[in-house]
């Protein structure tokens, strides 16, 4: 039967596979057996390139082009909401209804306008044929054209209002009245907030909603005022969302600031992120970052040789082959930068063969 993860120790009382504690001469044994089935490997630390980064916390900040406010144009009772929260509203689309008395008037008075204007315009033109034939008088053709140009002035105002609104003013000439305005997003994004609820009365200018255009966001960072001297525009930016670290995005740092926030201590800088994952993320949203500021050679490992036991970090050198096991001795080490998946060793660094593949795998480890 093969053996798991023995500890090794002076007592004759037998010891059931337990993780390697605190204990700095503590022993593991490991069968052959079990290292090859589950494709274990040692090796030893080599040289590696690691960057030199700055960590900095921040957030996903939809720019300012990319964050729109829908304001009601029309007073009014919202009737109905069209559109939750974190939903995606295509521009016209509807995303809330107004029923408005001063909508009703607005078309009335264009009807009754328009109607004024096309009479005003044949009489204007009839007098003109008659003018220029010396049939009509000068004064009758000149009250005409004042009176043409003057309705002609309304016709318009109201004609553009209407546009403005959205609706179709050759419905409206025919006699056709909506009671209910239907306001619509001016472009595409996700609501990230709602500032009105049914049976609101409303006045024009009144916000609406918030829609936020996902592929227009940056990286806020927050950087301690102390690492701003080795930061430099196009550096490589690697982000994460602290709930998710195993998931790595990337930026580019594309603005360093020039204060210092008295309280914090740091100076906000501004990170583009690529375009490709832009829409992977919510406005708002925490981050924890990492800026390359430079790179070094250092002696490393795979990160999965490494342990972490409580506080420390441990890694675990050959001490014998017994037979058909390895013993393998829990060493204390001190790590540096991460890269590439291989962790940087520093101070005294084991120079022995190091248990660097499959680690995990073991009962006791999981």
């Amino acid at each position: 039967m093969a053996s798991v993860l023995i500890p090794v120790s002076c007592s004759k009382k037998s010891s059931s596979a337990t993780r390697p504690n605190s204990e700095k001469d503590s022993l593991i044994t490991v069968s052959q057996a079990l290292f090859q089935a589950n494709g274990m490997m040692l090796g030893r630390p080599q040289q590696n390139t690691f960057e030199d980064v700055v960590k900095a916390g921040g957030k996903v900040i939809a720019s300012i082009k990319g964050k729109t406010q829908i304001k009601s144009s029309v007073s009014g009772t919202v009737k109905s909401i069209h559109r939750e929260l974190g939903e995606y509203a295509y521009a016209g689309s509807v995303v809330c209804s107004i029923e408005s008395n001063d909508y009703i008037v607005l078309q009335q008075e264009y009807n009754a306008v328009s109607n004024s204007y096309r009479m005003a315009k044949a009489n204007y033109e009839r007098l003109s044929a008659l003018y220029r034939d010396n049939i009509a008088s000068k004064n009758d053709f000149q009250t005409a054209e004042s009176s043409y140009k003057s309705i002609a002035a309304r016709y318009e105002n109201l004609k553009q209002r209407l546009d403005s609104l959205k609706t179709d003013s050759k419905e409206i000439e025919k006699g056709k009245i909506f009671s209910i305005f239907p306001v619509r997003a001016p472009v595409g994004g996700y609501v990230t907030k709602i500032d009105c609820k049914v049976g609101e009365f409303v006045k024009p200018q009144k916000i609406l909603m918030t829609l936020v255009e996902i592929d227009k966001v940056y990286l806020q960072l927050e950087v301690l005022q102390n690492d701003v001297a080795a930061l430099s525009v196009g550096q490589k930016v690697e982000f994460c969302d602290p709930d998710n670290p195993d998931s790595i995005y990337v930026a580019q740092l594309s603005k360093i600031g020039k204060d210092v926030d008295p309280v914090t201590k740091s100076v906000l800088c501004i990170a583009d992120v690529l375009s490709s994952q832009k829409g992977l993320f919510t406005n708002d949203l925490h981050v924890d970052a990492r800026i390359v500021v430079g790179e070094h050679q250092g002696v490393g490992v795979p990160e999965e040789a490494v342990a972490k036991v409580g506080r420390e970090y441990r890694v675990y050198e050959l001490q014998k082959k017994d037979g058909e096991n390895y013993v393998f001795k829990s060493v204390k080490v001190s790590v540096g930068e991460r890269s590439n998946h291989n962790i940087e060793l520093k101070g005294n660094i084991p120079a022995g063969p190091l248990f660097v593949k499959g680690l995990q795998s073991l009962p006791d480890f999981k």
